[in-house]
């Protein structure tokens, strides 16, 4: 009897072990994952031993997601949808991984921020310019430099639900390119050989080269149909696949990079004391003095945006170049310089429709939220680490 009173209680007990395991495994209904946001800022927080890329909802400010990446990210740009951003790593070893994230965004809703692809496929990555990733024609452009080959590729390839296929072109050698889409084909310019290189608008027929000793910084004026690069001297203009003509500095400084304006561009480079407005028509520079040392730029075509070493942030108008208002976000920034190890220069990410610029302090672990109408900081939102690159998505 007590054997069988034994196996009476065992036989219940594993009974309701089973059915507490058939509950823990029935079904539960689905909730929709959704986020209320106006925009979503995304800040890349660079340290030595780890990167994370932080996703802000505005105008809450609120912290959604932390995706970490692999250490030292250099590069961080939108796809022209804003449904994904490209995150490139430093040069500085041999596993230089290309991060794609969702950015949540979808139509009518915004939902979790994840990573979607990690690809390894070659080194050296120059994937786009300020925030925007590289395009030809259709579909995204995507340089291994060290590898001198371009990947060509839609933007669906980035989907996580398929396959990531790519055209592969090969490039006549190892070097930091430039691309410009112009009418008589497309641009690359190639610092390493100091020279300018016209293809077809494919990317695969060569059909010209100019001379452009260090070029790096490149602009095109649709209305003309005029491209321009940044040489060691001088700004080399190009129009229907021949020269125009070479504009020397005004000033003892050199172009590394241009603002886009209001029917003007304005060239730039690291630690320099004076913007140069390029009129692409008068085919004209101009220098126009910051009273500072030039840290960081950008601009949304109607505003420039400039940070100085001094902790002081410009906003200019974008048709000349004129001062409209300064402010100070900061304490001077430390002493520094950034290589393609990793980014460690702050950055800057306006929001033109609410009047609003965004400042990464990587000294700080903060970001500026700055006013730029009434030209005041409004806030400052705590991200800690090192925030460097910045990229906001809009609906």
């Amino acid at each position: 009897m007590r054997r069988r009173s034994v196996l009476v209680r065992l036989g219940l007990g594993l009974g309701l072990l089973a059915l507490s395991w058939a509950g823990a495994h029935r079904a539960v209904a689905e909730v929709t994952e959704r986020y209320e946001a106006a925009a979503r800022l995304f800040v890349l927080d660079n340290r030595s031993e780890a990167s994370r890329l932080v996703a802000l909802d505005l105008p809450q400010g609120k912290a959604v997601a932390e995706i970490s990446l692999p250490p030292r990210g250099m590069s961080l740009v939108a796809t022209p949808s804003g449904r994904y951003l490209l995150v490139s790593r430093g040069r500085d070893t041999d596993r230089q991984w290309l991060s794609v994230v969702w950015t949540g965004k979808e139509e009518g809703r915004w939902s979790r921020p994840v990573l979607a692809k990690s690809l390894l496929l070659g080194r050296g990555w120059n994937i786009g310019h300020g925030s925007e990733a590289y395009t030809l024609g259709d579909r995204l452009l995507a340089f291994a430099e060290r590898d001198a080959v371009a990947f060509l590729f839609p933007e669906e390839s980035l989907d996580p639900k398929e396959a990531f296929q790519a055209e592969r072109l090969r490039l006549p050698n190892p070097d930091h390119y430039h691309v410009v889409e112009a009418p008589e084909g497309t641009y690359l310019t190639f610092l390493a050989r100091g020279q300018v290189v016209l293809f077809d608008p494919s990317l695969k027929e060569e059909r010209a080269r100019f001379p452009c000793p260090i070029g790096h910084g490149q602009a095109f004026h649709k209305e003309t149909g005029r491209s321009f690069f940044a040489c060691a001297k001088e700004v080399l203009a190009l129009e229907g696949g021949k020269e125009l003509g070479r504009l020397a500095y005004p000033v003892s400084e050199r172009i590394g990079a241009f603002l886009k304006g209001e029917g003007a561009f304005f060239g730039y480079s690291d630690g320099v004391q004076n913007l140069q407005r390029l009129d692409p028509v008068a085919l004209r520079l101009t220098p126009i003095p910051l009273g500072g040392v030039f840290l960081r730029g950008k601009g949304d075509g109607k505003r420039l945006y400039i940070l100085l070493t001094d902790g002081r942030l410009q906003v200019r108008e974008a048709q000349e170049g004129r001062l409209l208002r300064e402010v100070r976000v900061s304490r001077p920034f430390p002493e520094m310089h950034e290589d393609t190890g990793g980014a460690i220069y702050p950055d800057l990410a306006p929001w033109p429709e609410k009047g609003l610029v965004y400042v990464s302090l990587p000294h700080l672990g903060l970001v500026a939220e700055v006013d730029a109408e009434r030209g005041r900081v409004v806030r400052y939102l705590r991200v800690g680490g090192s925030p460097t690159r910045m990229v906001l998505v809009r609906p």
